[in-house]
């Protein structure tokens, strides 16, 4: 797919939404919107047993827990998930996870995208905006899971997700044998963080922990934080835990509340201003890399607080010029009509 991609948000209020395994399931990134790059799930799963075998992908598949606890096991490692919580699965790593407490809210994201493709083939729209009565959705016929995962990327262990169910043999995991790159999980509270630009940035992934395939960043940020007009080289996606924001993305004014998620295409000129008293964020790169613009020039955090307002920030403007260069982040010269005295 060659043609030009365009920003947009969609939100866990007007996304599609569909039951399967007892779950309910919003895609609002899928490979069509994202030239292939990206889907992005959210998903609450209302039983508190639910949760696949163990199994594989051709992608990069990343886990965020909103709400709820998840144990995740990955490559032979395990990681009790709370709020706040990025559990990393490079591709080709056998996984699989319980959903520990009833209503847990995941956050499923994959790149290359393709999996909601597997997802919305075998599922069932969703009769309202919550799980559904458990027990109540048909599981889908042993055959047509088999050919999906096949034309869609999902490479079965010794049981196949969405016709097996999960149990304690199935669930096991081995270190990968074709994969160098590691699976991980870190919490917000843990993961570096550093006060850049107003805001407090916190490292969840970079690119060479993801093999380069993307990078993660959590900001809390306080009311009119945000950049001004500017491109970069890779893919944005922001997704709002807390707060609103406004954007221009592409010379169109979008509005993004709790809930929403926000898809900028690569060199798309654009800029966000936070609406709201504070806001946090999601706020994804693919692929990875500019994570180092706070890594290497960002003031490493004393506490998970805003920074002070007299923070001096390190290195010279043409350092950090120079880096922008490298990372593919170019100013705009543009004016930055989100904050010229107008809030319309």
């Amino acid at each position: 797919m060659n043609e030009p991609i365009s920003p947009y948000v969609l939100t866990n209020e007007n996304s599609p939404a569909f039951w399967l395994i007892d779950n309910l399931w919003m895609p609002l990134a899928g490979s069509f919107l994202t030239n292939g790059n990206f889907c992005f799930m959210e998903q609450v799963c209302g039983t508190g047993i639910g949760g696949p075998p163990t199994h594989s992908h051709p992608s990069d598949e990343g886990l965020y827990v909103l709400e709820g606890h998840c144990t995740f096991n990955a490559g032979g490692e395990t990681v009790k998930a709370g709020p706040g919580t990025l559990v990393s699965v490079p591709r080709l790593v056998e996984h699989s996870f319980t959903v520990d407490a009833p209503n847990s809210r995941l956050l499923n994201f994959y790149t290359p995208g393709g999996f909601e493709m597997l997802l919305m083939s075998l599922a069932m729209p969703a009769a309202e905006r919550k799980p559904p009565v458990p027990g109540s959705t048909p599981m889908p016929p042993r055959w047509m899971v088999e050919e999906c995962s096949r034309e869609f990327g999902q490479i079965a262990g010794v049981a196949l997700p969405f016709a097996d169910p999960p149990t304690k043999e199935n669930m096991v995991t081995k270190p990968s044998t074709v994969n160098p790159i590691k699976p991980y999980g870190v919490n917000v509270n843990n993961a570096r963080a550093y006060w850049s630009q107003g805001v407090l940035w916190t490292i969840l992934a970079t690119a060479e922990q993801t093999g380069g395939s993307y990078s993660l960043m959590e900001e809390f940020c306080p009311k009119d934080a945000g950049p001004p007009p500017h491109t970069h080289e890779q893919d944005e996606v922001i997704y709002v835990i807390e707060g609103e924001l406004t954007m221009i993305a592409g010379g169109t004014r979008l509005n993004a509340k709790a809930g929403a998620l926000a898809y900028i295409p690569a060199r798309c000129v654009h800029s966000f201003r936070v609406d709201s008293h504070q806001a946090r964020l999601l706020n994804f790169y693919l692929p990875g890399g500019f994570e180092r613009v706070i890594t290497e020039f960002g003031v490493p955090a004393k506490s998970r607080v805003l920074p002070p307002a007299d923070l001096k920030q390190s290195g010279t403007d043409q350092q950090m010029t120079a880096l922008f260069q490298r990372v593919g982040m170019q100013a705009v010269a543009l004016p930055d009509s989100l904050r010229d005295g107008s809030r319309k």
